[in-house]
């Protein structure tokens, strides 16, 4: 993988669609793949909702989903898997599976970016345009950690921080419902109280285990607190 989410949507979001349903492609949808990695496969699974099946394979598909956190901070979604998650360790590299992850992204922010950010920044600018985001929380189900558990990703470092929603103790098959406050998660993330998100993204990843799995994951949406 890549170093950095900005070079994540640099090299990502540029390339074709492949394994992702039509009617998700039509809904603005994008695969986001990864060199010499097999890619997951994405299709509706009904109105407002998206299945992705992993087998040995790692790749999101994500769209812009521009709302005001200050207005609507809470998000909320449910989602399922159809197998037990393989355990696996987040926080390091080649061991960092998980049967389903939700991201949201934040712009680019002058004011609190990193040395890193600011380097990249025009690099970002020149393949993605001035709207291209920057920082990262993803929402992970996973066989690592306990439920609440903020970890920085080994791949994309302080500017990805995943929080552990469900690990290898959540039970599958049925769906379940997740709500999370996106102001205070990224203010313990980062420090700073985003002013936007831009972007959702939906990821699984078992190239590391070699596991299969098949989750879904619905009614996303911003609200009021």
């Amino acid at each position: 993988m890549i170093a950095g989410t900005c070079l994540l949507f640099v090299s990502a979001f540029a390339r074709p669609n492949v394994d992702v349903s039509s009617d998700l492609m039509e809904q603005g949808w994008e695969h986001i793949t990864f060199d010499d990695k097999h890619p997951n496969r994405f299709a509706s699974c009904g109105d407002g909702c998206v299945e992705v099946r992993t087998d040995d394979s790692v790749s999101m598909i994500g769209k812009e989903f521009a709302t005001d956190p200050l207005k609507k901070p809470v998000l909320s979604w449910e989602w399922r898997i159809e197998n037990r998650v393989a355990i696996s360790d987040l926080s390091v590299k080649g061991e960092d599976d998980r049967a389903v992850a939700l991201y949201v992204t934040f712009p680019y922010d002058p004011q609190t970016a990193t040395f890193f950010e600011k380097m990249m920044r025009p690099l970002v600018e020149m393949a993605r345009g001035v709207n291209a985001p920057s920082r990262a929380l993803s929402y992970v189900w996973g066989g690592f950690g306990n439920t609440g558990d903020m970890i920085e990703s080994p791949f994309f470092g302080a500017v990805n921080a995943m929080i552990i929603c469900r690990n290898a103790e959540a039970p599958v098959g049925e769906w379940l419902s997740e709500k999370f406050d996106v102001i205070a998660d990224h203010k313990r993330a980062f420090g700073s109280i985003p002013v936007k998100v831009a972007h959702i993204l939906i990821a699984a990843d078992s190239d590391d285990t070699g596991g299969m799995n098949r989750a879904s994951v619905r009614k996303i949406m911003f609200r009021a607190r």
